[in-house]
């Protein structure tokens, strides 16, 4: 099955690196809003604190996984069909 946002995520590479790289010290989580096209960059602990508990669980081992391998948490934030996907990727 494809992936809808890979194509996006393509798209907006050079902005989402861009922002990654201003704060790779800190290890922030990314956040891609699809509808808006605004890229954030945030602490990893505030972001996953306002996530459900379940969805915090599973992104604190995915954030832990992702560290560990020198990558990093992107998030997409598709607000239309009111969904949010993680991605692991390498570090730009």
């Amino acid at each position: 099955m494809k992936d809808p946002y890979f194509e996006l995520i393509d798209k907006q590479w050079y902005h989402i690196a861009k922002i990654y790289n201003v704060f790779k010290d800190k290890k922030p989580i990314i956040e891609y809003m699809v509808d808006s096209k605004k890229i954030y960059s945030y602490p990893a602990g505030e972001y996953i604190n306002t996530l459900s508990t379940r969805t915090r669980n599973r992104t604190e081992n995915q954030y832990q996984e992702a560290c560990k391998k020198e990558q990093f948490l992107l998030f997409v934030r598709d607000e239309k069909k009111q969904k949010l996907k993680s991605y692991i990727l390498d570090v730009p």
